[in-house]
Formats: structure tokens, C-alpha cells, sequence
């Protein structure tokens, strides 16, 4: 399962106690670097680092970064090669939109964490439901994978 790989990434960090910090994985990274390796994405850790910004809603606890993070994996999977309308993808890209929205009630990480976390509990197991839904929207739509 999806959740399973995402977890080493949300677990990374308990392993190295007071420097938990220098070794934490963001909604957004867990996402990608889950997905990297459950779909067998192959990118290259150059290429994992440009999600570094998408953590924590792009820093600024906008948009959130498992929201994100789920976007860039719908990227890696199903967008085609260039030039093109990439219409399945947008669909796609709708679709997890639509069904992450009404799982978290929003879309902007500082809402989310209002609404969806108990007092001081982190996002770790939002994440892990976050990759659940992705899981059940890549399996919708597999047949449509361009990679």
C-alpha cells in the first residue's frame, strides 16, 4: 500500500530523537517520495528536491503540501509528453482536488490542521490518509498512466 511507503518518510525523523528536526520529512516530500517508490516513478533525488518549497503550504500555510505533493505525483504518472492538452491529467488532477477537499473540509494546510488535528498531535496521520485517497484515485484511473 501507498500509506506504507509514505510512512518510512513520516517515521524517518522519530529514529534520531533531539535532531529530529534536521531529518523531517514535509507533507509534501512524504507524498512524493512515497509515491517515487511505491509506483516505481524513478526520479532522481535532483528532482525530488524541487518539493521541498510545497511543505507546510508552500511555507506560508497556504495551499497544502499533501495536496501538492499528491498533484506532483499525478504529474509524474499521467502527464504526457509535450506539446499537448494533458486532458486526462487535468481530470485527474480535478478529481484528487475534489476528493482531498472533501476528506480535509479545505484545501489551505492551516485550515486543515484546524479543523482535522486533535491538540498536540502533527500531521503524520493525515498524511497517511492523504495518500490513502491518492492510492484509490491513481487505481481509478491506472489504465491512463503515461510513464
Amino acid at each position: 500500500m501507498l500509506r506504507d511507503e509514505v510512512r518510512k518518510y513520516t517515521e524517518y525523523e522519530l529514529q534520531y530523537e533531539s535532531q529530529r528536526e534536521l531529518y523531517h520529512y514535509s507533507c509534501a516530500q512524504a507524498m512524493l517520495h512515497g509515491s517515487n517508490d511505491y509506483y516505481n516513478i524513478g526520479l532522481q533525488p535532483k528532482t525530488l528536491k524541487l518539493i521541498v518549497p510545497f511543505g507546510a503550504g508552500m511555507c506560508t500555510g497556504n495551499t497544502c503540501g499533501m495536496l501538492t505533493g499528491g498533484i506532483a505525483v499525478i504529474g509524474a504518472l499521467f502527464a504526457e509528453e509535450m506539446p499537448t492538452q494533458n486532458l486526462k491529467m487535468k481530470e485527474v488532477t480535478r478529481y484528487w482536488t475534489e476528493q482531498f477537499e472533501g476528506e480535509f473540509q479545505n484545501l489551505n494546510c492551516s485550515l486543515i490542521k484546524e479543523i482535522n488535528l486533535k491538540p498536540d498531535e502533527r500531521c503524520a496521520n493525515l498524511i497517511l490518509k492523504a495518500a490513502d485517497i491518492l492510492e484509490e484515485v491513481v487505481e481509478k484511473y491506472k489504465d491512463d498512466i503515461t510513464m
